[in-house]
């Protein structure tokens, strides 16, 4: 039986390629896939976003080859970025909780 992390990384490969499917591709993520991909799995992080630009001024931080797609790389930066993130607040309640 997989560990809780070994699915937690199995998540993470089926997420992106349920969308970089959805044009045939599989490989990448399109503009529209990626911003379906934002829309739907990251929603709460977008709605905290002031940018309305936000989703394309991310796609376009993580392009790092310059071919209008995300590939699986890129695309574990954001999470890696986003939990990185997420880990900082959680160490601040823990911190708060403690007092």
């Amino acid at each position: 039986m997989p560990s809780e992390l070994e699915q937690s990384m199995e998540s993470l490969i089926v997420v992106f390629h349920k969308y970089a499917k959805e044009d045939g591709d599989g490989k990448t993520l399109t503009k529209k896939e990626f911003r379906k991909l934002m829309e739907t799995e990251l929603a709460s992080f977008l709605a905290t976003q002031r940018d309305p630009d936000a989703v394309s001024r991310i796609m376009k931080d993580l392009d790092q080859n310059r071919d209008g797609k995300v590939d699986f790389t890129e695309f574990v930066s954001l999470v890696v970025g986003l939990s990185v993130a997420c880990e900082q607040i959680y160490q601040l309640h823990e911190k708060k909780a403690k007092k």
